[in-house]
């Protein structure tokens, strides 16, 4: 298969599924230099970057903490994706970090992403729910439009896999919009090799498991949220928006 009949295949299925898995899209040298970058950056002690027993478990604010993440997906096959997903005006609006360290797990249950990160004083619209502050970043519920602008590329610097954690979802789910629903979709187990990135759009319902309490695997993942809307209906202004 042709890289451009790969990427055909991979929109289609995000289409239908609202995710699809990428793989080796990041080789291990890569890996290596994004793993040494972030354990110096999230050492910080800022209130952005969780930490529990010594160990990082959540990172907000990523773009602002490692300003290597607004660039260090520009590389293909994701440059095409975003481009033949989200149109030419995509830009990238939100960074996070997860993981789940050996002893330090935990669970997500059954959800969708539903929120944005905006410039408080834009929000004079209905449309949108009062924003609430997170970590000093005001987050606001959009309308439904731009959510369904929107795809989260997760670059995942460990394997994923049954032991550790792994992302659930329900394919197909994005299509009911915000109304959240469970019944009526299989649920589905997601496992990938490190360096694979996964695309999501944030309206599929997904979960995600504790670890197994006797695994020695990490599941580190950066979590970049794109849309292909660079002004935002009624005015509304992102937090921050790199094309």
């Amino acid at each position: 298969m042709t890289p451009i009949a790969s990427i055909i295949e991979h929109v289609q299925q995000i289409e239908r599924d609202g995710y699809a898995i990428l793989g080796n899209v990041f080789c291990e040298e890569e890996l290596a230099q994004i793993r040494k970058q972030i354990a110096s950056a999230f050492a910080s002690t800022s209130d952005s970057v969780r930490h529990r027993n010594g160990d990082v478990y959540a990172v907000r604010n990523v773009l602002s903490i490692y300003p290597a993440a607004r660039s260090l997906w520009k590389k293909q096959p994701l440059l095409n994706l975003l481009e033949r997903t989200l149109g030419k005006e995509y830009g990238l609006v939100r960074g996070l970090f997860f993981d789940k360290p050996p002893m330090q797990t935990w669970a997500l249950p059954w959800h969708k992403d539903l929120l944005i990160a905006v410039q408080q004083e834009s929000v004079k619209s209905d449309r949108y729910s009062r924003p609430r502050l997170r970590i000093g970043v005001p987050h606001s519920e959009p309308p439904l439009e731009v959510l369904q602008s929107m795809l989260t590329l997760r670059i995942h610097l460990d394997d994923m896999t049954a032991e550790n954690g792994p992302l659930e979802v329900l394919p197909g789910s994005h299509h009911t919009g915000k109304d959240f629903r469970v019944a009526g979709f299989r649920e589905e187990q997601l496992t990938c090799k490190s360096g694979d990135v996964l695309a999501i759009r944030p309206l599929v319902v997904h979960s995600s498991g504790r670890s197994h309490p006797e695994t020695d695997q990490h599941r580190r993942i950066l979590h970049l949220e794109f849309s292909g809307l660079k002004e935002l209906p009624s005015g509304i202004k992102w937090w921050e928006f790199y094309d």
